[in-house]
């Protein structure tokens, strides 16, 4: 009995032995190691000790009694943050740039041992003794702080700070010592092991990240090691080269200075954060978007699931069929499960996702750190035929077919046979559907096509078995009342995206929520395993729709771009990312009329990311070094007086200028010489679907652009052709020329058309010159009735003077965005004069006097305010249209869109 009571009492000691700490897996320990860049060379300011947040720590490796510090012992990462009298480090901004980009939840501590001026080796335990022996006598006191072997104060302070936290990452910066060493690679990769093996560390999970010198830019003395430091992934995959190219360094070109240690601490905080998942980007609560180093890793300390393949008859098919399935950690039948039904590719089968996605681990991990609700997962085979080997010729139509066919084997067969198995709850709400590539079509064709049976509905990488969205979602207001979570992901490099942008694309015009998800990446597994991370966290819990748009790594480049230009890029919630290399400018921003300040990276590359910015075409440009000049990767416009960027930003109202299929007219640019002028000048017509061969005359538009811009604009940034098109199309407009005219008339005086003389220039063009051309070169009616004129801004001050004094031409003008000027009497009291002293005839002339505005943001608004209150005085008749949005063309095409509709009929 002694005996048995002896041995539980060594047990109970044993386990309080095991558990007398409680390690905190949201304290986050970062080991750091190397000479005198990692020690910290620059004078510590007064400022640097200042506001250091107590969630960024340090573990202190030596006793500094004048500091107030122990060994052992942890303290808010005041610096310096390693040896009691070392300088400014980049530990010192790599922590503070952690705690600033996670969680509050999360303390960062550090735990920095280095050497000045030592070698590789003075960290191989194996060879320390050696090495010290010759080491010179001003760094064997260095040394001697750490009781003779640096290594082994290192691992020493790790397991003690392995009792408080999880040890994530490893920083290092040596190589000026070893400069010219080939072998520095493995002779790092040996010190890198020990720690791996001494302190029970997965390398898969537990990077290093690797500085380089003093760069060649900056004529670093040790620069040619950087080539060296560069191999170092190939000696250790998970290690990382982090770049000193650009950081500020001190007089010796040896050493960086604090200017450069700040960026350089930076730099491995964003390469950490991006390894685990953060979303670098966000200026809000950081959260993660992309799985986190190792979590597809097996963890033997944590509970596993259990994977079983299992038969059921299937009397879709007329035959037993296979299906592998995963019941979570802790499964009970005395609970009830929801169910993921996950299925793979064109040339996969029941076990695809096994042999190539380990989903097993990636739930483990996932349920292990809390972040899954458990669910049973069921993966079949998805060819619904008797022989579905993914044998022979996987592309042969009656497999193909069979794709297709597993609908009914699905919904008939398995799904019952699962639910009379398995403890399942069978509602609509605890099941969910997603798959890759010919998977995920299926996935989504057979989830949105029976959202009786699915709420959770994923498609990874979906192939073009994926019907178009109009059959997906025939009906987006039904579909947003019982879908929980649509999820469409693609790596940006897939030659299958165009399937997830098109769904994409549709369900954003109609306003049905769904999380678009773009990463790098093309069409294999490390993108799908990402993809059932992150989306297996959202299934059968409460979701948050407006987040939605955070949840990508990468926007699609916008339409605008030139062939294969990655950037710009619009992100879902219409923010956009640029990026541009320009590594010899000093300062780079984006103006959107706002600007945007550039951050540039250690490879010379600028980016910023956006607020969301207008729907529809925007102007751009980049500012640098203070000059404004158009983006390469974009498409330019004349636009702003000169050549200039524009994105164009998707718009969930701008189906009328979409490209559809329908019958479309043309664009013809006519070049004539004009009297009045003395000079050659150009404008460009539309010209109906069917004019070429039609017998009739056509009424015709004449269309003004605005100021800074030309003939080109409605045509390049007003897309007046497909507005026309579809409008034509539909029987809302009559089939009609549109003539786009230059309404730059030259020196005139005064600024650009804003004049006297330059209106009187434009309305002697317009009558003498441009209608006379127009009516000998085009089938175009020559009557008043036939005829119209309007224009934005400027074109819209020439609309008025013009039209008005001329109303006996015209049937209908359109005055967009634009007004007399309240603020220069000399020029708009005599257009009032005129119009009080002709009411009667304007009235009488003009069917149609369309005035619309861009909401009170446009600039014109208070102008034409005014103007209309006068209008209203004198009697003269006119209609009234608002659509908010400014000063802009997104306004101007939907201005062109409603008066269109009211023209000659």
């Amino acid at each position: 009995m002694k005996a048995i009571i002896r041995f539980f009492a060594v047990v109970i000691l044993f386990s309080i032995g095991q558990n007398a700490y409680s390690q905190d897996p949201n304290f986050h320990i970062y080991l750091s190691f190397g000479q005198s860049n990692m020690e910290g060379a620059a004078p510590i300011e007064p400022q640097d000790k200042l506001n250091v947040n107590s969630r960024f720590q340090v573990l202190e490796a030596v006793n500094c009694p004048d500091l107030g510090r122990e060994m052992g012992k942890w303290y808010t990462a005041v610096p310096p943050l390693c040896r009691c009298k070392t300088g400014f480090t980049p530990t010192d901004n790599f922590g503070r740039t952690m705690v600033a980009s996670l969680p509050e939840n999360i303390k960062v501590g550090i735990v920095n041992v280095a050497v000045g001026g030592c070698k590789i080796e003075l960290f191989d335990k194996d060879q320390v003794e050696s090495y010290v022996k010759t080491a010179p006598d001003w760094m064997l006191g260095m040394i001697k702080e750490y009781n003779g072997s640096p290594y082994a104060r290192l691992v020493q302070m790790a397991k003690i700070a392995q009792k408080s936290g999880v040890i994530k990452g490893i920083l290092l910066h040596q190589g000026e010592s070893n400069t010219g060493d080939t072998l520095w690679p493995k002779k790092v990769k040996i010190v890198y092991d020990n720690l791996m093996k001494d302190l029970n560390l997965d390398p898969k999970k537990v990077p290093l990240l690797s500085g380089e010198t003093v760069n060649e830019e900056q004529n670093g003395k040790c620069a040619s090691m950087n080539k060296i430091i560069a191999t170092l992934p190939k000696t250790i995959p998970t290690s990382y080269v982090i770049s000193s190219r650009g950081c500020a360094v001190a007089p010796d070109f040896l050493h960086f200075n604090s200017d450069g240690y700040k960026e350089l601490g930076k730099r491995y905080a964003l390469k950490m954060l991006s390894l685990m998942g953060y979303k670098s980007d966000t200026k809000s609560e950081p959260f993660i978007v992309q799985a986190p180093l190792g979590f597809d890793q097996l963890n033997t300390s944590i509970p596993a699931g259990k994977v079983e393949t299992i038969s059921y008859e299937s009397k879709t098919v007329g035959t037993t069929r296979k299906v592998t399935v995963y019941t979570p950690p802790g499964f009970s039948t005395k609970k009830k499960y929801p169910v993921l039904y996950l299925l793979h590719g064109i040339g996969g089968d029941e076990k695809e996702w096994l042999n190539g996605g380990n989903p097993q681990i990636i739930l483990d991990n996932l349920y292990a750190e809390g972040k899954l609700e458990p669910m049973i997962v069921v993966m079949p085979n998805g060819r619904a035929m008797k022989d579905d080997s993914a044998s022979g010729n996987i592309m042969a139509p009656e497999k193909v077919q069979a794709f297709a066919n597993f609908e009914k084997d699905l919904l008939n067969d398995l799904i019952p046979f699962i639910e009379k198995k398995y403890p399942v709850l069978k509602d609509r709400e605890h099941r969910a559907i997603a798959g890759l590539s010919m998977g995920g079509g299926q996935s989504l064709n057979f989830g949105l096509g029976n959202l009786d049976k699915f709420a959770w509905v994923g498609g990874f990488s979906s192939a073009p078995n994926t019907k178009v969205p109009q059959e997906l979602v025939p009906n987006p207001e039904e579909t947003k009342k019982k879908l929980k979570l649509l999820w469409i992901s693609c790596g940006d490099n897939d030659w299958l995206i165009e399937n997830s942008k098109r769904t994409h694309d549709y369900l954003y015009k109609n306003d049905v929520p769904h999380i678009y998800y773009i990463e790098p990446g093309v069409h294999d597994f490390k993108v799908w395993k990402n993809g059932l991370y992150m989306f297996s966290q959202f299934l059968f819990k409460p979701v948050n729709q407006s987040a939605y748009a955070k949840y990508t790594i990468l926007g699609t480049a916008a339409e605008t771009n030139i062939r294969n230009a990655k950037y710009p890029q619009i992100l879902p919630d219409n923010r956009v990312m640029f990026k541009l290399n320009a590594p010899e400018a000093s300062k780079v921003q984006i103006d959107l009329g706002r600007k945007y300040d550039m951050q540039k990276d250690e490879q010379g590359l600028w980016a910023v990311t956006t607020d969301v910015i207008n729907k529809g075409f925007n102007y751009y440009s980049l500012l640098i070094d203070g000059t404004a000049v158009a983006d390469p990767s974009s498409v330019t416009f004349y636009g702003m007086s000169r050549m200039a960027s524009g994105i164009e930003i998707p718009n969930k109202e701008g189906a009328f200028y979409d490209l559809k299929t329908v019958p479309h007219g043309d664009i013809r640019i006519k070049k004539y010489f004009s009297k009045t002028t003395n000079s050659w000048r150009e404008m460009y017509v539309y010209t109906p679907p069917g004019y070429e061969n039609a017998t009739e005359k056509f009424p015709v538009l004449y269309l003004m652009h605005g100021g800074g811009e030309d003939q080109t604009g409605w045509s390049a940034q007003g897309k007046a052709n497909l507005i026309l098109d579809n409008l034509i199309a539909e029987n809302k407009a009559r089939p009609m020329l549109i003539v786009m005219l230059d309404g730059n008339m030259g020196n005139t005086g005064g600024v650009a058309g804003f004049n006297e003389n330059a209106l009187k220039a434009f309305e002697k063009e317009l009558k003498n010159e441009a209608i006379p051309f127009v009516e000998s070169n085009f089938k175009a009616a020559t009557d008043s009735k036939n005829r119209a004129l309007a224009g934005l801004s400027m074109g819209g001050l020439q609309t008025l003077y013009t039209g008005i004094k001329n109303s006996e031409m015209f049937s209908s003008i359109g005055v967009f965005s634009s007004g007399w000027w309240a603020n220069n009497t000399q020029l708009s009291d005599p257009q009032y004069e005129f119009m009080a002293k002709n009411t009667e005839a304007i009235n009488a002339n003009l069917k149609t006097f369309w005035i619309s505005m861009g909401g009170k943001e446009d600039i014109a608004y208070e102008n034409c305010k005014i103007m209309m209150k006068k209008f209203d005085k004198m009697g003269i008749k006119y209609s009234y249209s608002e659509y908010s949005g400014g000063h802009t063309w997104p306004v101007w095409r939907h201005d062109l869109m409603q008066f269109s509709q009211v023209l000659f009929k």
